[in-house]
């Protein structure tokens, strides 16, 4: 298969595993179906536990074994996330296991698709271009979710059960669509198809930790992601309350979300024409904190635009950073190596998560945007410190 065909077919594998009419109701139907907030809030832990245990041997069996076979069975272990919530009726311990399978099958797919897509890359000779398809990469992905939201919201209008089910068909067609997604490094001799790599199993964590060893920046762009950029990404799990702060119209809120994922993904598409200019590592930061600091005045619905530019500012950097990560690493865990980064994310995330709900407690959720949007400026001088020391975030 020539790398153009191979690129759509991961362009809509990676959209589809996304377009999930669920994402837009899934919380209110929890609540709807009789949980308590208290049960609520420990569904959302353990999917988060569940996520952080599960990602990095999910990685290291991608490295040991067919990428391939992970990418088929990642949508549908997905899928069976919303078989579970449909036959669930209010019962906790199925939304319990629902949110196993969409662990895992998060998992699954993760590190083994960015492995996969700059294997197949480099394969064609085409490496120096990673940065352009990832953030095309990306872009489906943002599509796929504010699509999936946009219209799950309308579905979910009509009734919260078909948007459940109807989350369904476009995994199942991802997992159709998987099979065509070869792994390279099987491509020739029925033996090297047939193998595992030498080594055994347990090789590939090693390898992993040989790879944050010996390389300073991948180690920096590690930090960089988990303990900088992921603030952006967890303070969209609190947009709705700050859309309640600012009095934003409910109707409003599916737009918004679906509008920013769009936004999101063309910033992301652009990202590799800003490749180049190490520079803008801390200065998006920054200015994306700058955002959230005037977000967080929200005296009026108006100031949700300073949100969402927050957002989109940093999608170029989270690009390209990805793209410099893996052109970093050599060995051949790949998928180990990124699913390690995956799980870091995943680790502050919580934590952060945690906090920033602590302070929301205590100060209100505006103040809350702003104390996230000042830590980007000793963030910012960090990472501007540290580039002058040598060492990069992006290319």
């Amino acid at each position: 298969m020539n790398l153009r065909r191979f690129l759509g077919i991961y362009y809509a594998y990676a959209f589809l595993f996304d377009f999930v009419f669920a994402y837009a109701i899934y919380t209110a139907l929890f609540e709807l179906e009789g949980l308590s907030t208290t049960q609520i809030g420990t569904l959302l832990a353990f999917w988060s536990l569940s996520a952080i245990v599960l990602e990095v041997p999910s990685g290291a069996l991608s490295d040991h074994f067919d990428r391939r076979l992970l990418l088929i069975l990642a949508p549908l272990a997905k899928a069976l996330t919303f078989v579970c919530w449909g036959l669930a009726g209010g019962n906790f311990w199925l939304y319990g296991l629902g949110f196993f399978f969409w662990s895992l099958g998060q998992a699954w797919q993760s590190g083994s698709r960015e492995a996969l897509l700059y294997e197949r890359m480099a394969h064609a000779g085409r490496a120096d271009d990673f940065d352009k398809v990832l953030g095309r990469d990306n872009a489906a992905e943002g599509l796929g979710i504010g699509a999936g939201t946009l219209l799950g919201g309308f579905v979910g209008w009509l009734s919260f059960d078909w948007a459940i089910w109807l989350s369904i068909p476009p995994l199942l067609l991802a997992a159709v669509l998987a099979v065509w997604l070869k792994d390279v490094r099987r491509v020739g001799s029925a033996e090297a198809a047939e193998e595992p790599p030498a080594g055994g199993y347990l090789s590939h964590f090693r390898d992993a930790v040989a790879e944050f060893r010996r390389h300073a920046d991948l180690r920096f762009v590690t930090i960089y992601m988990a303990g900088g950029l992921v603030v952006f990404e967890l303070l969209e799990e609190f947009d709705q309350l700050y859309y309640i702060a600012t009095a934003v119209p409910v109707w409003a809120w599916g737009v918004l979300a679906a509008g920013i994922e769009g936004v999101y993904a063309l910033a992301s598409l652009h990202a590799h024409r800003l490749a180049g200019r190490p520079w803008l590592a801390w200065l998006l930061p920054l200015l994306g904190g700058t955002l959230l600091v005037i977000a967080s005045i929200g005296g009026s619905p108006w100031y949700v635009l300073a949100l969402s530019a927050a957002y989109v500012i940093v999608a170029p950097v989270t690009v390209l950073a990805e793209a410099r990560f893996q052109r970093i690493m050599e060995g051949r865990s790949r998928a180990t190596t990124t699913s390690s980064l995956v799980m870091a994310e995943n680790v502050v995330g919580v934590l952060l998560t945690l906090l920033f709900g602590v302070l929301a407690d205590r100060l209100g959720i505006l103040p809350a945007y702003g104390w996230a949007g000042l830590c980007m400026v000793p963030f910012g001088l960090w990472v501007f410190y540290r580039q002058r020391r040598g060492v990069r975030a992006t290319d």
